[in-house]
């Protein structure tokens, strides 16, 4: 086996950049993503195990039954460790010492939908999901006055908001700017489109054209941490009568009812007349490392492979109360094509390259680069093998 070690112009480390595209559709108090309903498996009705408009995380139990379900687990011991999801006092009550404590897979997430009604007279003091983005939304004001938690605009502490959470797993580091696209549907034609223009947040209705609201700027985006954000409170219903966004008696489609039925707990049947659609696109960088494996003329052209010496001569080495040498004078097999059956072609010596093997330091086999279909090598052919592994 031939040992090369790669020199400095032969390894490149490259970060890729990527900007997956989501499709999310709302509707019934379901979430479909990417137009995607569950998947029938083998094994189960839902081969991915989780519901529709999710994305799993690692893509764990796919098409497995309930009683070959992976999960993790936990020993009760004297390490006290536990999973986040148990409380101190379920650990020290519902477990005895060496109980085993186990969770669920797999997990997912999908957008999640909250809306805080003006009803409440103040939040500034209650802890929940808006209140926890003021210092977040102040940053951002310098790039709009839109962003202020408070301002002539208006307080988001008291006024209706419509917040609508995407989770990390979904769009990785960030979410591309100005890529949001929000659509509002009721009895499938579009009565408000929302868009980021202008590439600063600032969620501008630009759909349909001349309608009520039309160049208004409707909400916000955070799109480091994945979070939008509306306060648009004007009619697009165009005439609908509306429906039970809140409760009690219908109203008339409004940007802050945006969403309905996103995982907020609205039951399926409430919402039937209005749709609702959001795309973005999330941004993810892989690091990744291109190798460049040589195999220069006159080397790598001998096999160990019993099949590269003439079949029938004797493989038994010469042996000594000193030594072990393996028989010098077998003959190679010549496997070099000639337009006759005789005579033979001339000799060369001839491999085939299926595989590029790559080790540490120490020798020890790290990974295996193997060839759709094995590459001849002859004395007077040089090859150079490119190989990427993303880390």
């Amino acid at each position: 086996m031939a040992y090369k070690k790669f020199k400095s112009n032969d390894l490149f480390y490259n970060t890729l950049e990527m900007h997956p595209e989501f499709d999310f559709a709302i509707y019934n108090s379901r979430i479909y993503l990417n137009n995607r309903g569950a998947i029938t498996g083998a094994h189960v009705d839902n081969a991915g195990d989780i519901p529709t408009g999710h994305v799993s995380l690692y893509e764990l139990n796919v098409d497995r039954p309930d009683g070959e379900k992976i999960y993790p687990f936990i020993s009760k011991n004297g390490s006290l460790s536990s999973f986040k999801t148990i409380s101190t006092a379920s650990f020290n009550s519902d477990y005895a010492y060496g109980d085993e404590i186990t969770g669920s897979y797999p997990l997912s997430a999908s957008i999640v939908r909250e809306f805080f009604a003006a009803t409440v007279t103040s939040r500034t003091t209650t802890a929940n999901h808006l209140n926890s983005l003021r210092n977040t939304l102040n940053f951002y004001q310098p790039l709009s006055n839109h962003y202020a938690f408070s301002s002539s605009l208006g307080d988001k502490g008291t006024q209706n908001v419509n917040l609508i959470s995407i989770p990390s797993i979904i769009f990785g580091s960030e979410v591309e700017k100005g890529t949001i696209d929000l659509k509002f549907y009721v009895s499938g034609t579009l009565i408000g489109q929302l868009k980021d223009q202008n590439r600063d947040g600032e969620l501008i209705q630009v759909g349909p054209e001349g309608s009520v609201g039309s160049g208004s700027v409707a909400g916000v985006v955070l799109y480091n941490e994945g979070f939008v954000l509306l306060t648009g409170s004007w009619d697009i219903g165009a005439g609908f009568a509306g429906e039970n966004y809140v409760g009690g008696s219908p109203v008339v489609p409004k940007w802050i009812y945006f969403g309905k039925g996103a995982n907020d707990g609205t039951a399926t049947g409430t919402i039937i007349s209005s749709s609702f659609g959001m795309t973005l696109k999330g941004t993810t960088k892989t690091q990744t490392i291109t190798m460049l494996a040589h195999a220069p003329k006159g080397e790598l052209n001998h096999s160990n492979n019993p099949t590269y010496i003439t079949y029938g001569q004797g493989h038994t080495p010469l042996t000594g109360a000193n030594s072990y040498a393996e028989n010098k004078s077998l003959a190679i097999k010549n496997i070099v094509s000639s337009s006759y059956s005789d005579p033979y072609a001339d000799f060369k010596k001839t491999t085939y390259v299926s595989s590029v093997a790559i080790y540490d330091e120490n020798k020890n086999l790290i990974g295996i680069a193997k060839l759709a279909t094995p590459v001849k090598k002859t004395e007077d052919i040089e090859y150079t093998f490119k190989m990427k592994l993303d880390i």
